[in-house]
């Protein structure tokens, strides 16, 4: 089974369950702070996620873990059960597809926006209401500054992505002209 298609099943399992008990955005608080942990400490990821850490190991990290952070039961039984059945190297995966799941349920989308330089709050505002009337949803703008598009944008709405670049077109041009 493809691991994105893993890490969405066990995401929506995760998001179902937490809606029935009222805790959806409580969850995703707490699986986005593990997946800052993870982050910032490689040692604690590299023992939770390496195939041939010993299994009790790994469960005595992650009881460590959880007994410091006090999650709620179902973020917690969650990471467990993510650790016993060794699927903790799908973990971030797993928390973009929960996120994603919860952006799309409460009629949120985020869309990345990469730009060559930084944008006003005049073109961020005009954006976010452009994509927000086309697309009928909440939008929350993602913008990342990368100098080397030269100019333009590159804007990714899911599996869709929209590239009106310098660079882009520059290469099309360079493609086009090699015949």
């Amino acid at each position: 089974m493809n691991e994105n298609t893993l890490a969405k099943r066990y995401a929506t399992a995760l998001a179902e369950l937490a809606n029935e008990r009222n805790v959806v955005e409580t969850v995703g608080e707490e699986l986005n702070q593990f997946q800052e942990l993870l982050n910032q400490a490689s040692a604690v990821r590299a023992l939770l996620t390496t195939p041939t850490t010993p299994l009790t190991e790994q469960q005595s990290a992650i009881a460590m873990v959880l007994d410091k952070a006090n999650p709620t039961e179902i973020t917690g039984n969650f990471l467990k059960l993510l650790v016993d059945k060794r699927r903790m190297p799908l973990i971030d995966a797993m928390v973009d597809a929960y996120n994603r799941i919860v952006e799309e349920r409460s009629g949120r989308v985020s869309v990345n926006v990469d730009t060559a330089k930084a944008l006003t709050q005049t073109h961020v505002s005009q954006l976010e209401t452009s994509f927000s009337e086309i697309l009928g949803k909440e939008v929350k703008l993602e913008i990342e500054e990368k100098p080397d598009l030269l100019g333009g944008l590159v804007i990714q709405i899911g599996s869709v992505m929209i590239d009106s670049s310098v660079r882009n077109r520059l290469s099309r041009l360079k493609a086009y002209m090699r015949g």
